[in-house]
């Protein structure tokens, strides 16, 4: 799913996550900071890094989704590649048709098919978060 997030963005950050009527996930762009920097890690250090850090002229976006059944927010550092996933694999925010979590949705909260009709499952990457979002309605998507 190509979105204003693709334009140019080369990573964001979650800025912040509400749910008041609809899911909301502000992000703000990060860019290479242009001083290198060193990090201590495991008794070693590696030299030549540069951090990811929003900038004054950083865009932000507020992703909307409206009538949402479940949503989960998971650390990066903890998600596993799921081949058996099928996904549109085109950028920031994708749209999976099928999913572990789809299934999982479906299996446990299955009555909103029913009731509000089909929904869908959209995955949003930031650089520290993973959201996964099950809506029946597509997300907007607005700079701030």
């Amino acid at each position: 799913m190509k979105t204003a997030l693709d334009d140019s963005g080369r990573t964001w950050l979650l800025e912040s996550l509400s749910y008041a009527h609809d899911l909301r996930a502000t992000v703000v762009e990060l860019f290479t900071d242009a001083s290198p920097t060193s990090l201590a890690l495991a008794g070693q250090v590696i030299d030549g890094l540069h951090a990811l850090k929003p900038s004054p002229s950083s865009r932000r976006f507020v992703i909307s989704f409206s009538r949402t059944v479940a949503w989960q927010l998971v650390d990066e550092s903890y998600t596993k590649f799921d081949a058996t996933e099928e996904r549109d694999d085109k950028g920031f925010l994708q749209i999976l048709t099928r999913s572990t979590y789809l299934a999982f949705v479906e299996t446990n909260h299955g009555w909103f098919a029913d009731v509000a009709g089909a929904a869908r499952h959209y995955r949003l990457w930031t650089q520290d978060e993973v959201i996964d979002v099950i809506a029946h309605e597509p997300p907007v998507i607005a700079p701030c």
